[in-house]
This record gives structure tokens, C-alpha cells and sequence, in this order.
């Protein structure tokens, strides 16, 4: 049965029959133990898959962070401190640091302070540069500069607290 178009004239008054449309349908049978699958569908599946790309967006991110380093990074452990060597590139010259950290508050707090060494230099060249200073705190970094020549492929750094020694290293970036 179709429907009526009723034309409607402005300034007149709309008159709704839903109901008598509704009354005049007849009711279809039931099935005994169904249930109405459009509306249980739309309502499960909505809720489902909210939070799903979210968390998905979230561990990608947690991920990458996590796993790939901002800067090439060695660390080594010289008695009771972290020794961490970085290697930042700026215009010509690469950045050498070798930052200590404390692992333990009596190493930080010992009456002579011990004192810190590092020989940093660029293998396959003859370009070194000293650094050394008391570990009066934690963190504490020292700092040097090294030119940027293309035959060097690793930059080395021989460092010493008190008679402990280790050698780091990290390629040239």
C-alpha cells in the first residue's frame, strides 16, 4: 500500500496519522526463544570496538619510544657509578659527553671525592681530546668537542674512576 502525499500550504495547520498507520498494520507472528537481532547487534558490537583502535594507536607509540633511542647511548658501571658515553653531531663538530651517575648515596657522599678521567678520541685518526673533574655530584657530565672528519668511523672513550677502568664506544653519527 503506498502511502498518500498530502501537500501542505503555508500557515496551515500539519496533522500526524503515525498512529492509525500503526494500528492499521498487522502484527507479525513471533517465534518462540528469538529475540529483535537488529537492535542486539548495533549495541554489542559499538562498545566492542570503542577502546580497540585507541589502544592499538597507544602501544605503537609506548613501542617506539621504547625501543628506538633519540641518541645513540653506551653505558658501563665503574665503582658505584654509571658511566653513560653520547655522541651529538653539531655543524662540523661532534659533541662528546660522558655523564656519571651515582648508583648508590654512599658512593655520592665518600670525604675525598673521587676523581674522573676520559680520553675520548676518533679511531682511525689521531684527533683526542682529556677530560677529567671530581665527581662532586650525581649526574654530572663532562663535556668536549671533536672535530667531524669523514675517516673516522667510531668515536672511543677510555674512562677511569680511581683504578677502575672501562673503554667505550659508539659509531660516528
Amino acid at each position: 500500500m503506498k502511502h498518500p502525499v498530502l501537500k501542505i500550504k503555508k500557515g496551515a495547520v500539519v496533522y500526524d496519522d503515525a498512529d492509525a498507520r500503526h494500528a492499521s498494520e498487522l502484527p507479525r507472528p513471533a517465534v518462540p526463544g528469538s529475540r529483535p537481532l537488529v537492535s542486539s547487534r548495533r549495541r554489542k558490537r559499538g562498545r566492542r570496538l570503542t577502546f580497540l583502535p585507541l589502544l592499538v594507536i597507544a602501544l605503537g607509540l609506548f613501542l617506539l619510544f621504547r625501543i628506538v633511542p633519540n641518541t645513540p647511548v653506551n653505558k658501563a658501571v665503574l665503582a658505584g657509578w654509571q658511566v653513560i658515553l653520547r655522541v651529538t653531531p653539531f655543524e662540523n663538530t661532534l659533541i662528546v659527553g660522558v655523564t656519571f651517575i651515582s648508583r648508590s648515596p654512599a658512593a655520592e657522599s665518600a670525604s675525598p671525592l673521587p676523581e674522573a678521567t676520559a680520553r675520548v678520541s676518533l679511531t682511525g685518526t689521531g684527533e683526542q681530546v682529556f677530560l677529567a673533574g671530581d665527581l662532586e655530584k650525581s649526574p654530572m657530565t663532562l663535556r668536549g668537542e671533536l672535530p667531524r672528519l669523514a675517516s673516522a668511523k667510531k668515536v672511543q672513550a677510555e674512562v677511569s674512576i680511581g683504578s677502575t677502568r672501562a673503554t667505550l664506544w659508539l659509531p660516528v653519527p
